[in-house]
C-alpha cells in the first residue's frame, strides 16, 4: 500500500494513518479490509488485515472501520496510535500471563481426545480448581499492563 500522489504521503513516504482499503484488494465475497492505523516512524508501515466473521450488531462497514481505527488510539502503553486495536494487544498480554495462573504440567488434560470425550462442565470445573488467583494486592489493578 503506497500513496499514488506524494501529497497524500506522510513524512516517511507511507500512506496517512487511517487509510482504509475495502475494495479491490480483499476477498471477493467476504467482508474484509486493510487498514493502516499508525504512522511509521521509520521505514514502510504495514497495514493490518481485518476479517469480519460475524457481526451481531449489524454495523455498516464504515462504522466497523471507524471503530477499529479508534481502538488503535487507546492503547495505554503507547503515546501514539498502534497497528492493531488495543483490546487485541491486551488479550495477547493476558494470554501470555496464563502461565502465572496455571502450573505447567499440572493435572489439566488439554489434549484433543480429552476435550472431545469429557463433559464441558467437568472441564470447566477442573480449570477452576487448577486456577491460581491473583494476589489480593493485584486484584483491583490492571496487572497485565
Amino acid at each position: 500500500m503506497f500513496p499514488q500522489n506524494r501529497n497524500d504521503a506522510d513524512n516517511s513516504g507511507n500512506c496517512q494513518a487511517g487509510t482504509t482499503i475495502d475494495e479491490g484488494l480483499g476477498h471477493p465475497t467476504e467482508f474484509d479490509y486493510y487498514q493502516l492505523t499508525h504512522g511509521g516512524l521509520l521505514g514502510t508501515s504495514r497495514p493490518a488485515h481485518y476479517s469480519v466473521i460475524y457481526d451481531d450488531n449489524g454495523f455498516q462497514a464504515d462504522a466497523i472501520q471507524e471503530l477499529s481505527f479508534a481502538l488503535c488510539h487507546v492503547y495505554a502503553r503507547a503515546t501514539r496510535s498502534v497497528s492493531i486495536p488495543a483490546p487485541v494487544y491486551y488479550a495477547d498480554i493476558v494470554c501470555s500471563r496464563a502461565k502465572n495462573h496455571y502450573t505447567p504440567g499440572g493435572d489439566i488434560d488439554l489434549s484433543e481426545t480429552a476435550t472431545q470425550v469429557s463433559n464441558a462442565d467437568d472441564q470447566l470445573e477442573a480449570m477452576k480448581q487448577a486456577y491460581k488467583p491473583l494476589h489480593t494486592k493485584m486484584s483491583n489493578k490492571m496487572y497485565f499492563m
